[in-house]
């Protein structure tokens, strides 16, 4: 019954909806929390947002399965195969070919209120040691579309792009790889979207001082455009510190979908020096129909913004089909570009992703 009524809501509302990646968010027109059990975005899906991928983002349609085990409890699971090859090993002058796990997590919600208290737990089983990147406890339904959540999870800063490689993930801190211990509350009154979290700062390891870190994110998200900006500060022992701001837009156009985020990030050691850096990045996507994306992307990452040519930049272009509701595979051809001195080799790569 669940689902049919999910379903019925998601087709009288055509394509006017949120989903795993943000440029289909930008695409949709709606918050991250419309698709996603962690209300900042990322993770496993809720039953609006399972049911959305296999009702609209895929270019067939089977039967809709249920991620509800029963009245409280749902699962839910991404699993990625990647296989690689560098056009060119400027090392050992012949290319070098992978095949690897690139993700195998699996996620359980148990609603014990509806729509006020739920337990989420996102675990980890690939590729490296079984763990529990996030697990929290969800207190909902606070005043102006309000939560809370307590434990650990993935920190609300920027774009949360699927790929962690990108300049704005990896060298900011934020990405699937560095979630934290601490709590959260949010508020999503209308058009707007706030989130603010206390945590150890210590990517999810033990606390190790007394040093706190503070990140939030303050965004307008419209049908067709979304602004907004993040900040974190992580206070460590003494005087050392890392501070990171910036701010991240998206637009749709028809089919055409753009979305941006430029970082400056910056490190006070303890003797007082400090290390300022600058990520980037750019995204284009094109609908070219059903099922089917067309993906171009740009980052920048300037590794001391004190030191001429030292810039890093990657390129990547491809395609991406999701032939069924619970599949996408895609291709990509990246390119990773150093200062003059030094290029990283070229590389293809495919992927297949098993979603739910």
């Amino acid at each position: 019954m669940l689902t049919s009524t999910i379903v019925a809501a998601i087709l009288a509302a055509g394509s006017a909806h949120a989903a795993p990646e943000p440029y289909l968010a930008v695409r949709t027109g709606l918050q991250c929390s419309a698709c996603h059990v962690n209300r900042s975005g990322g993770g496993g899906r809720s039953a609006y947002g399972s049911v959305y991928a296999q009702t609209q983002l895929a270019m067939r349609t089977g039967t809709v399965r249920n991620r509800a085990l029963n009245d409280f409890l749902a699962l839910g699971w991404d699993v990625r195969a990647l296989g690689s090859a560098t056009v060119e090993d400027y090392a050992q002058g012949s290319p070098r070919t992978a095949i690897e796990l690139g993700e195998a997590n699996v996620y359980l919600e148990a609603r014990m209120i509806e729509r006020k208290l739920a337990l989420y737990l996102d675990q980890t089983l690939g590729p490296g040691p079984s763990g529990a990147r996030e697990a929290f406890a969800l207190i909902e339904g606070l005043p102006l579309n309000g939560y809370a959540k307590a434990g650990k999870f993935l920190l609300p800063y920027g774009l949360r792009l699927q790929d962690d490689a990108e300049f704005i993930r990896s060298q900011t801190g934020f990405s699937y790889q560095t979630p934290d211990q601490g709590i959260e509350v949010g508020f999503e009154p209308g058009v707007l979207s706030f989130f603010i979290a206390l945590s150890n700062g210590t990517a999810g390891a033990a606390e190790d001082n007394n040093g706190k870190q503070f990140t939030s994110t303050l965004a307008i998200v419209k049908r067709r455009f979304r602004l907004g900006g993040s900040a974190s500060r992580n206070e460590g022992n003494g005087l050392a510190r890392r501070d990171g701001f910036g701010g991240f837009a998206g637009f749709a156009v028809g089919p055409l979908s753009v979305l941006g985020e430029v970082d400056q990030i910056a490190e006070r050691v303890q003797s007082g020096a400090e290390l300022r850096q600058l990520a980037g990045y750019v995204e284009g996507d094109f609908l070219a129909a059903r099922g089917v994306n067309a993906k171009v992307t740009y980052g920048y990452f300037d590794k001391n913004l004190d030191v001429a040519e030292d810039q890093r930049v990657r390129l990547r272009f491809g395609l991406e089909v999701f032939p069924v509701g619970f599949l996408r595979a895609a291709a990509f051809y990246t390119a990773d570009l150093w200062i003059p001195q030094a290029r990283a080799p070229d590389l293809v790569s495919l992927e297949f992703h098993l979603h739910f």
